[in-house]
Order: C-alpha cells, then sequence, then structure tokens
C-alpha cells in the first residue's frame, strides 16, 4: 500500500503548472499517526501532499473520502511527494 503511495508521488500523471491552479479530488489522511499528512487524490489516482493552514487543516479533516476543489498557490517537489502549497479549498 505504501509503495503505491510512493509511485503516486514520485510519478504523477496529471502534469501541473508550478504556480497557481487548481485541483479537484479525494481528500485523504496519510501517513500513521502522529505524523498525518493531508493529501488529495485526483480522478487518474494521482496522490497529491496539501500544505495549509490550520484551518484550511481543520475543514479538510471534515472532508475525508469527500471530492473537493483545491485551490493551490504552488507546486513543489519535496522528499515526502508532490505538494501542492498554499492551498485553500472552494
Amino acid at each position: 500500500m505504501l509503495t503505491g503511495f510512493m509511485l503516486a508521488f514520485c510519478s504523477p500523471s496529471q502534469q501541473l503548472n508550478s504556480g497557481k491552479g487548481i485541483l479537484e479530488g479525494t481528500i485523504y489522511s496519510l501517513g500513521n499517526e502522529p505524523f498525518t499528512k493531508l493529501g488529495i487524490q485526483t480522478s487518474d489516482g494521482t496522490m497529491y501532499i496539501l500544505k495549509c493552514t490550520k484551518e484550511i487543516e481543520q475543514a479538510l479533516n471534515g472532508k475525508q473520502g469527500q471530492r473537493v476543489k483545491v485551490h493551490y498557490e504552488k507546486t513543489e517537489h519535496l522528499p515526502e511527494g508532490l505538494t501542492l502549497s498554499r492551498t485553500n479549498i472552494e
């Protein structure tokens, strides 16, 4: 299971620009407590880690398993995977 997530992080099939954008997908919690991160999975199966404020994080925690649109300001290739930074939800 973890290998599948790592493959998705390392080889996204959907190309994102490095600037602003909107991504639609399903919200998931990734990892094990107490080190979980929020992620979004697109319809093609690609997973992205979300970096957001505590307020947005709390709102997204309540939407796990639901489809949402996420607005992002920046994409980053970090060691833990492809990350959407400064995110907000619609």
